[in-house]
């Protein structure tokens, strides 16, 4: 939920990929991707950009083709309406949700189809909050099967989306998100890093969207318990937009007023990448209780970033970490709350999960991710 201060590279035309990362001969080809919304800070748009850089360096020619284009990114994508009805080349949709761009796919009877799952959140986490969300993921439901038939190249961003692929019938490859080093190579803002090192206490992070499927509530109630017994001065940062989820991120600061936790919750909205690093870098613990996650990329940065990170197993979680965080399978909020105090107050415990998150991190790096998209392409 991070603001880029500048555009990635794009990377140069006429070279791929080998396994170790070093350049060999270019193959002539183009690839175009279909995405719904090329944003700032979010997974699915992360992927995208690494895979137009992966393509052309390739020696691919690669554009991006979507529904709604953040400002930041008005030279780099083109809207959905000017792709060539007659492509014959090769197109690549990165599906999440029912959108216009599945018509056009469906369409798009001279190209190679290739579809990238990045999961559908299950519609019952969006009733009462956003009714127009909930129809758009189960008009994706009801697609997902008729555009895996008319796929050429089915391809899953985790290992628990490509099971859920299997449970209809469909076996795809996993390429897994990539964790993008060069975005956080930007001096981490002075002032958040001042201020988080001249506060003594816990500062427990979280990092993605405001939305139902995170259970954001659960991390409230064990910081609960962290800040009433375990430390007074801990603090909790909950970075985040909450577009489209309102109502939620309403309920959400209703129960810290009535937790008495005003103060020690905040809720810092999307943040530049260089806040975000310095909350990364300067934070005490990272907690995730989302019961939803396709992947999840939060939890693997701040492993990159040395963060020890405690997260509920569910979902793609478990894959998503490996053997680099703890995992909790019930919601015991106060004893939780006692890992946490554990975590920072026990040297040889948190250098034990910084070094197995800091070993995980590595196995999601960029370049391990273009050797893979050579492969597959």
């Amino acid at each position: 939920m991070s603001v880029p201060q500048n555009e990635h590279p794009q990377g140069g035309h006429g070279a791929s990929f080998t396994n170790t990362g070093r350049a060999s001969v270019a193959r002539s080809k183009t690839i175009h991707q279909l995405v719904h919304t090329l944003s700032y800070g979010d997974a699915i748009s992360g992927e995208v950009l690494a895979l137009q850089r992966s393509f052309r360096a390739l020696g691919m020619e690669s554009e991006i083709y979507a529904l709604n284009i953040h400002p930041v990114y008005k030279a780099v994508a083109r809207i959905f309406k000017s792709f060539p009805q007659d492509f014959d080349g090769e197109v690549l949709l990165h599906y999440s949700l029912g959108s216009p761009l599945n018509d056009l796919y469906r369409a798009l009877v001279r190209a190679r189809r290739g579809l990238v799952y990045h999961n559908l959140t299950p519609a019952r986490w969006f009733e009462g909050v956003n009714p127009r969300i909930a129809a758009d993921i189960e008009h994706g439901v009801r697609e997902l099967p008729e555009l895996c038939r008319v796929t050429d190249n089915l391809i899953a961003d985790s290992a628990f989306n490509a099971g859920e692929l299997a449970v209809l019938g469909f076996s795809a490859k996993v390429l897994n998100l990539p964790l993008d080093a060069e975005k956080w190579k930007v001096e981490p803002n002075p002032g958040f890093a001042s201020m988080l090192s001249a506060d003594p206490g816990i500062h427990l992070l979280h990092v993605g969207r405001i939305a139902p499927n995170k259970c954001i509530q659960d991390i409230i109630k064990v910081f609960y318990f962290l800040h009433r017994y375990v430390n007074e001065q801990s603090k909790l940062w909950l970075v985040g937009i909450d577009i489209d989820t309102e109502l939620y991120s309403f309920a959400l600061k209703r129960l810290v007023h009535e937790l008495d936790l005003q103060g020690a919750v905040q809720f810092v909205g999307g943040r530049a990448d260089s806040e975000v690093k310095a909350l990364y870098q300067s934070c005490s613990a990272y907690l995730c209780m989302s019961e939803h996650e396709g992947f999840c990329l939060p939890v693997v940065e701040a492993m990159y970033f040395g963060l020890p990170v405690i997260a509920y197993a569910s979902s793609a979680l478990p894959d998503t970490v490996g053997n680099g965080a703890v995992l909790v399978r019930e919601k015991r909020h106060a004893e939780i709350a006692e890992l946490v105090g554990r975590v920072h107050s026990d040297a040889l415990l948190r250098k034990s999960l910084v070094d197995a998150g800091l070993q995980r991190a590595g196995e999601l790096t960029l370049e391990k991710f273009h050797a893979q998209v050579a492969g597959l392409f």
